[in-house]
């Protein structure tokens, strides 16, 4: 071999060694830099990592699965499947946990589905038949109605200021329906839902069950009041102009925001009040939707939150009263039963005496009224709202002249 040749093999063989080396050294700092990066990432991230040697193959049982899915699941809709047990299976299952704290001290009135249980309840739960429609709340119904039933003792007048006359916030029934009859009119006016001006009636009739208004302002407190409940139950809004302008200039924009202010605070913000509408649609379930006894029932209803004898009766107790005495009206053959007394928050009509004074005095006041309120007659009359005055007012002077014969 020649020196050229021996010379041309000595450069390739040096420079594929330092090509090897250069790969190798690339190499080595690349896997350093790699590894000093996945070091970096491994400290920010928030899981530890495990290496081939230390990683251990896991088994879980299907037990240990199941009762995995069980916590996962766990939320108000199991906790209501619980509390749903009856009393048997609330035993075993108090039994089973020792001397743990049972999920719900109170026993539930709805009962499971099967022949056993059906046959312990007297009144149909129809609240079974709209389960599968998630609108209404299947699972959570009954603790829905439980709260309104304690919302409404709080948020109720505690004494009746029309009757009370050695109370400093007396005031005459007289003043009272005046500011109702105009509020009817302005609530119709602006075509506002029924329950704005229930809530209205209500935020009105608490004010000045606890502070003494006088005459001049009278109408401020019944403007501001229908604004407070629009703001609370009503999607559009009249403007607040519209409100001053109602008054026919005595009341300003400005008094009325002050007026807003000053009666919120002294309710506290507190005007979640429960609706005599949301506790007569209940009832009204038990009656099959019947439209024509709702009908009559939202008279004797609204009737009965004009009149000055009920300021201080909670609204399930109104609400059940209008549809007892609108069914009455109608002569309706089924009668009020276990199911209509479980709807109507345990009403009882045939045996408890101070709900059928109740009836009665209602009754009368629509017979013989002792206040005006002739825009609430007026709006009862339309067509629109079925023409129920006329019949309504029929049938109770027929009570008032049997003197309540076959009411009950």
């Amino acid at each position: 071999m020649s020196e050229l040749t021996r010379s041309r093999t000595l450069n390739n063989a040096v420079t594929d060694e330092n090509a090897s080396r250069s790969v190798g050294r690339a190499k080595t700092i690349a896997g350093a830099s790699l590894g000093a990066q996945r070091k970096a990432l491994g400290e920010v991230r928030n899981w530890q990592t495990q290496s081939q040697d230390d990683a251990k193959i896991e088994t879980t049982s299907t037990q240990e699965v199941r009762s995995q899915r069980d916590w996962e699941l766990e939320g108000p809709s199991r906790k209501k499947r619980q509390i749903y047990m009856s009393d048997d299976e609330s035993e075993s299952d108090d039994e089973s946990q020792g001397s743990g704290a049972s999920t719900s001290s109170t026993k539930r009135p709805r009962l499971e589905e099967g022949p056993a249980h059906r046959a312990l309840q007297s009144w149909r739960d129809l609240d079974r038949d709209e389960k599968d429609d998630v609108c209404m709340v299947y699972e959570y119904t009954d603790d829905i109605f439980d709260h309104l039933y304690q919302r409404e003792k709080q948020t109720t007048p505690t004494y009746n200021y029309l009757t009370a006359t050695d109370s400093p916030q007396y005031l005459r029934p007289s003043l009272r329906a005046i500011l109702i009859d105009w509020l009817v009119e302005v609530h119709q006016k602006f075509q506002l839902l029924p329950e704005t001006l229930y809530l209205a009636i209500n935020v009105m009739d608490r004010f000045m069950s606890m502070r003494k208004v006088s005459m001049a302002k009278l109408q401020l407190l019944a403007v501001s009041s229908l604004l407070i409940a629009a703001k609370f139950e009503e999607v559009n809004l009249p403007k607040l102009s519209q409100y001053a302008y109602i008054t026919d200039g005595a009341c300003s924009s400005q008094d009325i925001k002050d007026a807003e202010m000053y009666v919120l605070t002294t309710l506290k913000f507190n005007i979640g009040w429960p609706n005599p509408l949301n506790f007569l649609r209940r009832i009204s379930k038990a009656d099959n939707y019947d439209v024509q006894a709702r009908s009559v029932a939202k008279f004797f209803l609204e009737y009965a939150m004009c009149c000055p004898k009920f300021v201080d009766i909670i609204p399930s107790r109104v609400s059940a009263m209008a549809m007892f005495c609108a069914r009455q009206s109608l002569d309706k053959d089924d009668k009020w039963d276990s199911t209509f007394e479980h709807y109507s928050g345990g009403v009882d009509p045939l045996n408890e005496p101070e709900f059928q004074d109740l009836c009665r005095d209602l009754i009368k006041e629509i017979s013989k009224p002792t206040t005006q309120l002739k825009a609430l007659e007026a709006k009862y009359s339309s067509k629109q709202m079925g023409s129920v005055f006329e019949p309504a007012k029929i049938w109770c002077d027929l009570m008032v002249a049997s003197k309540f014969e076959d009411l009950f």
